[in-house]
């Protein structure tokens, strides 16, 4: 019997030892009960999956800017765009307002505009747009409002696609909620999905996007209805932004720049130094970076940096940097780059073997800028401003300010 004992004793030891090292090796993240989190607001509302060409509206949540021939359209979040004619640049005017319920991404090729009417896929002909335009339609591209954004989202309820479209999220108390996000991360329960809505890429008759944890490719060669070539799979975490990079697909993470092949889709190498930026592009194998507030891109304060691309390998050799400031957007026209910084507009010729500020326009922060031509529009505070650089590159001309 002594021993018997002994021997339950033991057992018991070594199973409350097991159980102590099991609970330290396991921390469960999730809070059973009632908490306070976000749920889901559907719509059935048919309405939301109409676009439109409606009459000119004001701008009230202004965002990015596209050019389409010598309309600019203006991003109104989560709605649409506004379509400003420059037919006349010193006497801009709406001319309407395209109606696009959801809509967060967009590009332009040729006559197509091509955008998310909340998860679809939608192409719209600009060369007819009406009240009741014909609109080609990809359904299920996306699930961007899939879970909810912002700083202090924690727990949520998890979508049911079967109830509608989620058009917004409201705070709530959940009882054991099956969905979390954590800091950076995005937690499911094991059999969900990662989300990711990181932009649209055209080139050579090719669409391409990142959808949930895929990268796709989409033919053209119908533009009114894009037709899925091929799929495939990403690395299973979000994607911050996809691009082209030279004749390369750049898939972009916070940590890493992966290259994919445009035609198969399939992973080539990566850059291991070009990661954590606002804005990167390339022309052949010259990159240019420009560091973001929040992460450097390896430098230690805001600079636009000039690189190398050694193609067959993962190494990008850094020629040049200058110190630019907070920079939200840039474009490439010639010999020059033109920023829209926090301070106005910069102009940097990256023509020679170092990058040189050559002149700056001081006005308002400036948040976004594209160029059509000789043409820049860039989006102030409260107005989108026309310049001129058919004079001179150096000295951009100021030709029209259009309030919105």
């Amino acid at each position: 019997m002594p021993n018997l004992y002994c021997m339950n004793r033991l057992q018991t030891y070594v199973l409350f030892i097991v159980c102590c090292l099991l609970a330290a090796c396991y921390d469960d993240p999730w809070e059973r009960g009632v908490v306070e989190g976000y749920v889901p607001i559907y719509s059935t509302d048919a309405s939301l999956k109409q676009i439109s060409f409606q009459p000119p509206r004001k701008t009230v949540n202004g965002g990015k800017l596209f050019t389409a021939g010598m309309n600019v359209l203006q991003e109104e979040i989560d709605s649409g765009l506004h379509v400003i004619s420059y037919q006349d640049p010193a006497r801009p005017v709406k001319t309407g307002f395209l109606r696009i319920p959801g809509f967060q991404v967009a590009a332009i090729d040729g006559d197509y505009l091509y955008a998310n009417n909340y998860n679809d896929l939608v192409a719209i002909p600009l060369k007819a747009l009406s009240a009741n335009m014909t609109v080609g339609r990809v359904a299920g591209v996306w699930r961007q409002l899939d879970y909810p954004s912002g700083p202090d989202v924690n727990y949520f309820e998890c979508v049911d696609p079967s109830k509608g479209i989620v058009i917004g999220w409201h705070k709530a108390k959940i009882n054991n909620p099956k969905c979390r996000r954590s800091g950076e991360q995005d937690i499911y329960n094991p059999d969900a999905v990662g989300h990711n809505n990181a932009g649209l890429v055209i080139s050579r008759g090719k669409l391409y996007l990142v959808n949930a944890e895929s990268l796709a490719a989409y033919s053209l060669s119908s533009p009114g209805q894009p037709v899925i070539l091929k799929s495939r799979q990403l690395l299973g975490t979000k994607v911050d932004s996809v691009f082209l990079l030279n004749n390369e697909l750049a898939v972009l993470y916070s940590t890493r720049l992966n290259r994919h092949d445009t035609t198969s889709l399939e992973y080539t190498s990566h850059y291991r130094d070009l990661t954590d930026c606002l804005k990167l592009t390339a022309t052949g194998d010259i990159a240019y970076a420009i560091s973001s507030r929040k992460r450097f891109c390896g430098a230690t304060s805001l600079y636009l940096i000039k690189s190398r691309l050694k193609k067959d390998t993962t190494a990008s050799i850094e020629l040049n940097r200058l110190q630019v400031g907070e920079t939200n957007a840039f474009v490439i026209a010639g010999s020059y780059m033109y920023l829209a910084a926090e301070q106005g507009m910069v102009t940097i010729n990256i023509a020679g073997a170092t990058l040189e500020r050559v002149g700056e326009v001081t006005d308002v922060a400036y948040s976004d800028i594209v160029n059509s031509g000789n043409l820049l529009f860039v989006l102030g505070k409260r107005e989108i401003i026309c310049y001129s650089i058919a004079a001179s590159p150096v000295s951009p001309g100021l030709i029209s300010k259009l309030p919105y």
